[in-house]
């Protein structure tokens, strides 16, 4: 399922038009991105939690050219599924 389809069942579940829907959609997202900025745990009952990570810089080697070469240090976004998620796929 990608944005757009969500964004249709969101407004046939609720008798919403499109553009309502994606409304609430993009505003959902920029709220779980504020608060991951802010470094806060967004924790979604029965889905999952999204916490803010800093991956520190590593060496690791070239795969075509066999050259060490270094990964610089990021900021990733870490998903943990809950137990009734995990549940429902089996």
């Amino acid at each position: 399922m990608n944005q757009g389809e969500l964004t249709l069942t969101i407004a046939k579940r609720f008798f919403l038009t499109q553009a309502e829907s994606q409304e609430i959609i993009k505003f959902i997202l920029t709220e779980i991105t504020g608060g991951l900025k802010k470094g806060e745990r967004i924790s979604l009952r029965g889905f999952g939690s999204f916490t803010k990570e800093k991956r520190s810089p590593r060496k690791v080697r070239h795969p075509k050219t066999g050259k060490i070469i270094t990964i610089p240090e990021r900021i990733t976004v870490d998903f943990n599924p809950s137990e009734s998620l995990i549940q429902n796929l089996s």
